[in-house]
């Protein structure tokens, strides 16, 4: 069975639970950074290695992810946010300048999901199989496009948490 005939099956409230579920591992990661004892602001800046992102750009680039697909790809307008496209959406080079602040990343993850997740809220299942035209003029339709944000979230969560982990075994860190 093909991925469209699955979507014909499938409706907003079934996409928003998986986005939920996602989201909700991604605000879990920072919780637990946040509590860590450790200077917060040390650990989003903190790189894996030469060039590689940080945990800020692999947060902020979860924002500004939700704001592209939503307000360019889905709604055919303009990002909400350019500044966080420009510095952190696919294909942006994690800058050592371009650092967030735990509460800017916050901020930015939370207003552009409720966007998000507000808009799949609104839709119809049979508006999940029209298409839409993405990143590099790839078609997709709507339900495999919001499916790829569920998928996206948890594959930078999974990044943000291998990071962390690395972060605590370069610093000594139980």
């Amino acid at each position: 069975m093909s991925f469209q005939t699955e979507m014909s099956n499938m409706d907003p409230q079934t996409l928003i639970n998986v986005l939920d579920f996602s989201h909700a591992r991604l605000l879990g990661i920072i919780g637990t950074i946040e509590k860590s004892g450790q200077d917060v602001n040390k650990v989003l800046a903190w790189r894996p290695g030469p060039g590689r992102a940080h945990i800020g750009w692999q947060l902020m680039h979860c924002a500004a992810t939700h704001d592209r697909y939503l307000n360019v790809t889905m709604l055919s307008g303009k990002p909400k946010d350019e500044a966080i496209i420009a510095g952190f959406a696919g294909g942006s080079t994690p800058s050592d300048t371009n650092v967030p602040t735990i509460d800017a990343v916050k901020n930015a993850i939370e207003s552009r999901y409720a966007d998000f997740r507000a808009y799949v809220g609104g839709i119809s299942s049979e508006e999940l199989l029209s298409k839409k035209v993405g990143p590099a003029g790839k078609e997709r339709t709507l339900g495999e496009a919001i499916t790829l944000l569920g998928w996206h979230e948890a594959h930078h969560q999974g990044q943000v948490h291998l990071t962390w982990n690395l972060y605590k075994a370069a610093h000594g860190i139980a």
